[in-house]
């Protein structure tokens, strides 16, 4: 600070070291200005120690002799006053001999030093509290400044989180960007998985894309500054995901480049988060499209599925299943493979050239690319150069394939089959066509599971569970068709009845467990007879051959070797030896029949005259004993 009274020459501001203050009077210092107005109104000529030290000097300087001087005092003054601040031990003197000189009055007024503290303090605080407040008027023009900054950012930010498209998102950042720090077409560089995929607006040059490379691998830094031209790289990242990257160059105000990046990394966060949702919206959009279309194509199969289920055989249903497939997925050549061991089967088949030849022809499981389906569990898609170094199919039948699908037939325990499409097309197969076919091959392992398990309800139901001979309800559905068929053709048929001699003897001494194991021998005696007799267990230890197509003579031949082989042969068990008999009642079609319930009411009755004739013989309805 420079303190210049009245009497000095004020120098220019820019010539100044400090602060210029201006004082009516450097004795304003010591006293203040209302102390210093009242004594130079009243007369009083104020004078300091320094003053007065230099005292002849300063009146030589003034061009004063002494008479001028005492004339001049005398006019203008009543008297001297010595502002003693007690600094200078000899200034009583020098204020008596400047009075005798001028003749005037003069006196001693001790003040001290403490006002001048109390005044250079309140300067240097006046000072501080001024540049304070212009320190504080800057950083609220900066902090305005930034929040103006910010607010505009955030408006244009919750923009940004109602675009639903990926590429919409990028191309707001990029203007977002643009107009945020000055800068015309910032590059961008779409990332997915952690490599660049995509650029915006178009490919960067070498060095922009060196850079971006460098700012994708170096996970640790989220910006990369450049000086010339001066801007800054940015990773916009989500939740630790790069989702992109941005080239900020030629900023409008290279100063400003720190705040600017201070700025860009506060919006980073909030654009990756927007590009984020862009991307789930379209994940969503296409997750929505795809279940869309797999719904439509659900409801259609689910329309002709009660079709399929209905349909208990099982070449029927799987030429339904080809009419269907020709309906969803195009295509020139179409199979369903099912496994049987180590070996695939054609169980149907659709192609321009001869589908009906294919079926039954078989293919090795560990042939490719059956084993690679099958290993995978999951569908594969081959193109024509891919098909020409596999053994598929015949050369005619595959010549012509430019694109090969095939898709796993999965069940709990493992992949029973294949479904294969092909077409003359090139890429002829999507993923949605992927998704249709294995739809499609999830209801075929439906179908076939409904046939197999009606195939084999069907067959429990008419079987016995102990012999495995069918037993008496599958048995008179059966002879009741051979029956009616014997009748219209004059064909002949006979009733067999056996019953094991004694068998409660058996159950009694050897308990139930044993006399199974005796009607399971005797069961697999019986099994031994022509495919087209119907052998069944009637109850208890009784069994029914319906003989199909023999005479009564030979029926009665077959039925006594078959009671000599019962007897000569002891069943063998781990309890040991167990000797039975049989006895048999044998009764043939005759005019007066004209039932199965009948024709079977007279093989018992023989059976009776067997049983009460001794047991252990075979007696013919109709003859006498």
């Amino acid at each position: 600070m420079v303190f210049l009274g009245a009497c000095s020459v004020r120098p220019q501001a820019a010539q100044l070291p400090g602060q210029l203050i201006p004082l009516d009077h450097c004795i304003i210092m010591l006293i203040g200005p209302e102390r210093w107005k009242h004594a130079t109104r009243s007369g009083s000529y104020l004078l300091t120690p320094g003053w007065l030290r230099t005292w002849r000097a300063q009146i030589a300087a003034w061009g004063f002799k002494q008479e001028i001087a005492r004339e001049f005092f005398q006019e203008t003054t009543k008297e001297l006053v010595l502002l003693d601040t007690g600094v200078d031990p000899d200034a009583a003197t020098y204020l008596a001999e400047l009075a005798a000189f001028v003749d005037c009055p003069s006196r001693i007024e001790p003040i001290g030093l403490d006002y001048l503290r109390l005044y250079l303090r309140d300067l240097i605080l006046t000072k501080r509290i001024k540049r304070l407040e212009t320190h504080q008027r800057e950083v609220l023009k900066e902090a305005n400044r930034k929040i103006a900054e910010y607010a505009m950012a955030f408006d244009l930010l919750i923009q940004l989180s109602s675009i639903q498209s990926e590429e919409a998102t990028i191309h707001a950042i990029r203007d977002l960007f643009a107009m945020l720090f000055g800068c015309s077409d910032p590059t961008y560089a779409q990332v997915r998985g952690g490599q660049m995929v995509q650029f915006f607006p178009t490919l960067p040059t070498f060095t922009v894309h060196s850079i971006f490379e460098q700012l994708l691998v170096a996970t640790e830094n989220d910006y990369i500054l450049i000086d010339e031209p001066a801007g800054f790289y940015l990773r916009i990242q989500y939740q630790h995901e790069s989702m992109g990257l941005i080239a900020i160059s030629n900023i409008a105000f290279p100063h400003h480049r720190d705040q600017y990046l201070s700025l860009a990394l506060a919006i980073t966060n909030l654009c990756g988060l927007a590009l984020a949702n862009a991307r789930t919206f379209s994940m969503l959009q296409e997750a929505e499209q795809a279940l869309r279309y797999e719904r439509e194509i659900t409801e259609h199969l689910r329309q002709t599925m009660s079709d399929l289920t209905s349909d208990l055989d099982q070449e029927q249903m799987l030429h339904k299943v080809m009419v269907q497939l020709e309906q969803l997925i195009p295509h020139q050549m179409a199979l369903i493979l099912l496994r049987e061991g180590v070996m695939l089967r054609v169980a149907s088949a659709q192609n321009l050239f001869n589908d009906a030849r294919l079926i039954g022809t078989y293919f090795a499981a560990n042939q490719q690319p059956f084993a690679a389906i099958i290993q995978r569990k999951k569908a594969i898609i081959l193109n024509h150069d891919q098909l020409a170094n596999l053994t598929l199919l015949e050369p005619e039948l595959t010549r012509d394939i430019r694109t090969w699908m095939g898709v796993p037939l999965l069940q709990q325990e493992g992949v029973i089959g294949i479904l294969i499409v092909a077409s003359t097309q090139v890429n002829a197969y999507s993923a949605n066509h992927v998704m249709i076919a294995q739809v499609l091959a999830h209801e075929v392992v439906i179908a076939l599971q409904n046939v197999r398990m009606f195939q084999e309800m069907h067959t429990l139901a008419g079987t016995d569970p102990l012999t495995r001979l069918y037993n008496r309800r599958r048995l008179t559905e059966l002879a009741e068709a051979a029956f009616r068929h014997a009748q219209k053709t004059n064909g002949n048929i006979a009733a067999i009845f056996i019953d094991i001699d004694h068998f409660k003897d058996v159950n009694d001494t050897f308990g139930h467990g044993v006399g199974d194991k005796v009607l399971e021998y005797l069961a697999s005696l019986l099994r031994q007879v022509r495919s087209s007799d119907i052998v069944a267990r009637y109850g208890g230890e009784e069994f029914v051959i319906i003989s199909i197509g023999h005479t009564t003579q030979h029926v009665r031949l077959f039925a006594e070797r078959l009671r000599q082989e019962v007897a000569q042969q002891p069943v063998n068990l781990p309890e040991g030896q167990i000797a039975i008999t049989i006895s048999l009642g044998v009764a043939s079609l005759t005019p007066q029949i004209e039932s199965l319930a009948a024709l079977l009411r007279f093989a018992d009755q023989a059976l009776y005259q067997a049983k009460t004739s001794g047991r252990n013989r075979v007696c013919v309805w109709g003859e006498t004993a």
